[in-house]
């Protein structure tokens, strides 16, 4: 069975009681930061971790995590990661994140710069030039922090 890195993010000051909960479902915790805590799981453990966690605010499965100074390095980062796993040729994939303490600090030219690293590795892998995107939506979150990306 294929395991993930998770990201269950929570509000500040809720850390502890998430990693607990965590814990207590019987997972591996990887990193705790502000806001959010980072565990590892399979597919029931996706499962598991929206049912029962009362803390968190959703469960992301990382596709990837790279520095990214440069918008350059922010799309090279972005276009090796295996979209095509989670997002079918027809589907919808908005993008949304945030940045702090980084370099890359304008949040729409990142939201752009994901959009488009994901359009050419989906259209290298689909063998497409356009999506239509009609499908069901595939929600693209990045996190910038302290120059480190994170595609979940």
């Amino acid at each position: 069975m294929k395991t993930f890195e998770l990201i269950a993010p929570c509000h500040f000051g809720l850390e502890a009681v998430l990693k607990k909960e965590i814990l207590d479902l019987g997972y591996e915790i990887s990193l705790v930061e502000d806001g959010r805590v980072t565990f590892i799981g399979d597919d029931e453990a996706i499962c598991r971790a929206n049912v029962f966690l009362r803390t968190a605010e959703r469960v992301l499965i990382v596709l990837g995590s790279f520095p990214a100074r440069t918008f350059t390095e922010l799309f090279d980062g972005t276009v090796k990661l295996p979209f095509e796993d989670f997002i079918g040729s027809m589907d919808a994939f908005p993008v949304k994140g945030w940045s702090l303490n980084s370099q890359l600090h304008s949040v729409p030219d990142c939201q752009s710069i994901v959009k488009k690293a994901a359009v050419k590795r989906l259209g290298e892998m689909y063998r497409k030039s356009w999506f239509e995107e009609s499908g069901p939506a595939r929600q693209i979150q990045f996190s910038i922090l302290k120059d480190q990306a994170t595609i979940m």
